[in-house]
């Protein structure tokens, strides 16, 4: 059996029972891996979206791999990124031994703000319209909520546009700002792919006649990529 130095790329996703969501991802995955070079495989925590981690770690020992860099397709440090991916990793490297590393997740950095923008203004031919809501999952992790809503503030500096932070599964919710806004204005998906909190979020705004944009997506690879480097960067650097 070959063995491969180069790490494998994971991309771990949360996982969703809408059927599109494990296309999107999987694109992105493989976009980044496109990007690096390297093998790319998606991953999901829950249990009714497939394949798991440690499914996926087996897979790429079977095909020679020692080692592969997981990078969380999240925006924010909660509870999937800190307890749920880790632990994971960690059942995953004692059934097949490798060596997994847990790169950072996609976050909330400046980076972010470009892929924001750029989502933007690529979709001026559709008038973006009015304020602007980026809309994230929410957490109940503390830091979490809050770095959302210095992204918003952040795209609002850049853009010179009204942005606020809404959230789709705790305060303040999108609802709350549809009824109080006095105008339609654009709901901003702050998601990796589709999902059915997405999905609902969309059928509410859509029928208070506000326009929603398209998840991010394949625009993310280039911020995956730069997450996997930098883990390999260190891993690199602890070697030497």
């Amino acid at each position: 059996m070959m063995h491969t130095e180069t790490p494998a790329l994971i991309g771990i996703a949360h996982g969703s029972r809408n059927p599109t969501a494990a296309v999107a991802t999987e694109s992105l995955v493989a976009k980044a891996g496109a990007i690096l070079r390297v093998e790319a495989h998606a991953a999901y925590l829950e249990d009714f979206a497939s394949p798991s981690i440690p499914e996926v770690a087996g897979a790429l020992a079977d095909h020679g791999y020692s080692s592969a860099i997981a990078v969380p397709l999240l925006f924010t440090e909660a509870y999937h990124a800190t307890e749920d991916a880790p632990s994971e990793l960690r059942d995953a490297t004692l059934a097949h031994g490798l060596d997994l590393v847990q790169a950072d997740v996609i976050g909330t950095g400046e980076d972010l703000v470009d892929v924001l923008e750029t989502h933007l203004a690529g979709t001026e031919d559709q008038s973006v319209r009015g304020e602007i809501v980026l809309l994230a999952v929410g957490s109940s992790r503390p830091g979490a909520n809050e770095a959302v809503e210095l992204l918003a503030t952040a795209l609002a500096k850049r853009t010179g546009r009204d942005v606020r932070a809404r959230f789709a599964t705790c305060a303040p919710r999108l609802n709350d700002r549809l009824e109080a806004a006095t105008t339609p204005g654009t709901v901003l998906p702050l998601f990796t792919a589709p999902g059915l909190l997405l999905d609902k979020a969309r059928e509410r705004a859509t029928g208070a006649s506000w326009q929603v944009l398209a998840h991010l997506g394949d625009a993310l690879a280039p911020i995956v990529a730069a997450r996997y480097e930098t883990a390999l960067e260190a891993i690199s650097a602890r070697e030497a």
